[in-house]
């Protein structure tokens, strides 16, 4: 066989290959996040603890771009990419760090794994976008039912003592819609741009902001390291930031943004072991029947059958 004939096998081969690996990255890696942000805030304050994050790993993956002479974006992708960076990280991200201050860790994942079901309504109305089958439909039904199960016991308990008990769901709710948002801009309007200076310069900006965030509440005084936390911001830095943020937005260039989305499906089943093995979080048979239910749920909506929407 020529050379000629073989290329292109060879480039499937590691296109695939590097797919491989990035959804590797985004599944596993992700999930051990929610135990890092957890195990972080119970010293650190939310927004310092993101912004000194995203600064960081920011900082280092611009040093080594700017070494490799990776070219900056055009002057009209900045507004995009700082948008989708406002969204992805200043949004979706500090609502999860502040929502793992009285939520658990794997139960955080559990509704994350509701993002498939919103970037699928959203699609849905987008121009161009798809449409859901009946079976996907379904699909979203069993997922919120999943959700209802797991949130339960704290829904009834808002009735008597207010609806602020359910405020760290609610704002993994915000988390979904701002990733969302965010993930679907990303894809169909930031192009023609490395995705690793993507990454960085969307951890510059929006981790300069959580940071200014931070100073205005006064969260400095209360930002001091120990072993735990300084251990914590190191992980989300290299294997949350580094790593799995940067496979990410090179999947988003590559791979539909709905099939991206299905990191959401397996980051639960890591953040509950890990929260059950490191930090005795419970696993009681309601986490484990939500979890079943949200996860068919979600799956259901990835099986289904789509199709384009006409433009009008």
């Amino acid at each position: 066989m020529s050379l000629s004939a073989a290329s292109p096998e060879a480039a499937r081969r590691r296109h695939a290959l590097l797919v491989t690996l990035n959804f590797a990255a985004v599944y596993i890696l992700w999930g051990s996040t929610y135990l890092a942000i957890r195990a972080g805030v119970r010293t650190l304050p939310p927004a310092l603890m993101a912004g000194t994050r995203f600064v960081l790993a920011g900082a280092i993956m611009f040093a080594w771009l700017k070494f490799r002479r990776v070219p900056l974006p055009s002057k009209d992708l900045w507004g995009p990419i700082a948008l989708t960076g406002m969204l992805l990280l200043f949004g979706g991200n500090l609502l999860v760090t502040v929502a793992e201050m009285t939520v658990e860790s794997g139960t955080a994942a559990v509704i994350i794994a509701n993002l498939p079901i919103v970037m699928a309504i959203l699609e849905y109305f987008r121009k161009d976008g798809e449409r859901l089958s009946p079976v996907g439909i379904l699909g979203l039904v069993v997922g919120f039912a999943g959700m209802l199960l797991l949130t339960w016991p704290k829904i009834v308990a808002s009735f008597s003592l207010g609806i602020g008990t359910m405020a760290g769901e609610a704002a993994l709710l915000g988390a979904n819609l701002c990733w969302a948002v965010g993930s679907i801009y990303s894809k169909h309007r930031v192009r023609n741009v490395s995705p690793l200076m993507v990454t960085a310069l969307q951890m510059l900006i929006a981790g300069a902001a959580l940071c200014l965030l931070g100073l205005a509440l006064g969260e400095a005084p209360r930002f001091h390291l120990d072993a735990v936390s300084a251990a914590a911001i190191g992980w989300l830095i290299v294997a949350g930031s580094l790593v799995a943020y940067s496979a990410y937005n090179w999947l988003l260039v590559h791979v539909p943004a709905v099939k991206v989305a299905t990191y959401a499906y397996v980051n639960p089943v890591i953040a509950l072991v890990l929260g059950w093995l490191l930090l005795d979080e419970p696993l009681g048979w309601r986490v484990w029947a939500g979890t079943l239910v949200i996860l068919s749920g979600v799956a259901i909506v990835n099986l289904a059958r789509v199709r384009v929407r006409a433009a009008d």
